[in-house]
């Protein structure tokens, strides 16, 4: 089964709200499930982002504590919808960033997911927060990511998850490149 094909499955067994079909229907009209997830990072290839969405959402789900299995859904697998149509091959290989709407990372995700369908709070504070102390805001100096941790577990619990999941990625892909 592709990365897709999971991903949507996933999507659709777990996800039951108004919106949530439309949202989907979205991602398959923009290049979601063909877009690397980095330019030189983890997931730096076609279908990277899809494959570390879920990957984030394998190691979300283990988390019992936090949020309803669904919540944990759509944090895991839409965190990063923002790199939809975000990248663009480079000649000779790899590829670049393309932001036609550079509302940020996080917040860009929250956004684009409410254009379909409802967050609850803790979903909102989670996904805008995935990139933990890596985010802009919080590299400034804001302590907005503090006091989000502070509101919702579940904040921490996503942003650990991405990166076990990238670090995880980053570890298989170096391996892959050894062995060639």
């Amino acid at each position: 089964m592709t990365n897709a094909k999971r991903f949507k499955e996933i999507f659709v067994s777990q996800i039951d709200r108004p919106g949530a079909a439309d949202l989907i229907a979205w991602l398959e009209s923009t290049d979601f499930f063909t877009a690397p997830a980095s330019t030189k990072h983890h997931g730096a290839f076609p279908s990277g982002l899809v494959g570390h969405s879920l990957n984030v959402y394998y190691e979300l789900i283990t988390r019992q504590n936090v949020g309803t299995p669904e919540s944990r859904a759509v944090c895991a697998l839409l965190h990063d919808i923002c790199k939809a149509d975000y990248y663009e091959p480079q000649d000779g290989g790899g590829y670049q960033v393309k932001d036609r709407f550079p509302f940020g990372h996080g917040e860009k995700s929250v956004f684009l997911i409410s254009r379909f369908m409802r967050l609850t709070d803790e979903e909102a504070l989670a996904i805008r927060w995935h990139m933990g102390a890596y985010d802009d805001a919080a590299r400034g100096g804001s302590r907005t990511l503090s006091a989000a941790m502070a509101v919702s577990p579940l904040v921490y619990e996503l942003h650990a998850a991405d990166m076990r999941a990238t670090q995880q990625e980053q570890r298989q892909e170096a391996g892959a490149e050894n062995e060639q």
